[in-house]
């Protein structure tokens, strides 16, 4: 099922809450998957195994990219993850990164780490430079918040990429500094960044780029493991645009934009914002200050990162979302 054919299919079920299954309770200790976790910021029990071991996702740890015209594994209709940085850009095919997650980068003399989590829809990208040190990310195989956590090869801290902070190990507590990502057909990215650059697919035998193994998942209306809230009025898995200014946070939901003909522009925190949703392609186009934090996710991670989190509603509909 393509992309454009599950947002329609949410949006019509956005309404249609089905009761989450409970998770198993966590083994006891204070290590899991090799990683210690005596030091955190987070509960323990929040923290969970996902079921691969570490690195059972590989991440791309040595990228190379070529031409759009010799990119023949996307095609222009092709969801990809588009960044610019210091005068350059690339692009990283979302069917690609849903095997491998995370990508280890240079951009410009930026060193990046641009991730897609498909438990929680979100891409996030940030910088690989703290403080004095560059790291680099792989995947735990652990989640938090039902989201998959990133790990970092030099300490081996837990990183989780929605929270914006490593949450286990040696820097628990350090946050990351993010870079702007927007999620787009390839053809609509090149007319932002025409020079843009492709990712090579990942040489990987046994994996077959052309089928998700996320293609059921993303229909469950069903959150796999532990969350720090919910709210079943909407589909857990509905597309969402999130924005944080000031330390509050506002929900642009694909039905409600769509039932208000596809398009918002809003004042959130004295920050003028517009932003677009086409209900065909599950696409959210958006404009907004560079103060203001940007992130794209299905609705059950949004309302579990940002549990005070406000939902936009058509001004015409009356003062709460349905």
């Amino acid at each position: 099922m393509t992309r454009s054919a599950r947002a329609i299919l949410l949006a019509a079920t956005a309404a249609v809450p089905l009761a989450a299954e409970e998770p198993p309770e966590p083994a006891a200790g204070d290590a899991l998957n090799g990683f210690s976790l005596e030091k955190r910021i987070v509960p323990r029990a929040a923290i969970e195994a996902g079921g691969p071991d570490r690195d059972a996702v590989r991440s791309v740890d040595l990228p190379s990219f070529v031409s759009p015209e010799d990119a023949t594994w996307v095609a222009p209709g092709n969801p990809v993850l588009g960044v610019q940085q210091d005068g350059e850009a690339h692009a990283y095919p979302v069917h690609l990164l849903e095997w491998h997650q995370v990508v280890n980068d240079v951009l410009g003399d930026v060193r990046l780490a641009v991730t897609y989590d498909p438990l929680t829809g979100a891409p996030i990208a940030f910088r690989r430079r703290i403080g004095e040190r560059t790291l680099s990310f792989g995947v735990s195989g652990l989640v938090y918040n039902s989201s998959a956590l990133l790990y970092d090869r030099e300490t081996e801290s837990l990183w989780a990429p929605l929270r914006g902070e490593a949450i286990a190990g040696p820097l628990a507590g350090t946050r990351i500094d993010r870079v702007r990502v927007r999620q787009l057909p390839l053809a609509r990215w090149l007319a932002v960044a025409p020079d843009s650059l492709v990712l090579v697919r990942p040489e990987v035998r046994r994996i077959d780029y052309r089928y998700s193994p996320f293609s059921r998942y993303w229909l469950e209306n069903r959150i796999p493991y532990r969350v720090a809230a919910k709210d079943e009025r909407f589909h857990a898995k509905e597309l969402v645009l999130g924005v944080v200014v000031g330390g509050r946070a506002r929900a642009y939901l694909g039905s409600l934009l769509t039932a208000a003909g596809g398009s918002a522009r809003d004042a959130f925190q004295n920050e003028e914002l517009r932003i677009r949703y086409d209900t065909n392609l599950g696409v959210f186009d958006w404009e907004a200050p560079d103060d203001v934090e940007v992130t794209e996710s299905y609705w059950f991670a949004w309302k579990a990162f940002h549990p005070d989190t406000e939902i936009w509603h058509d001004p015409g509909t009356g003062p709460e979302a349905p």
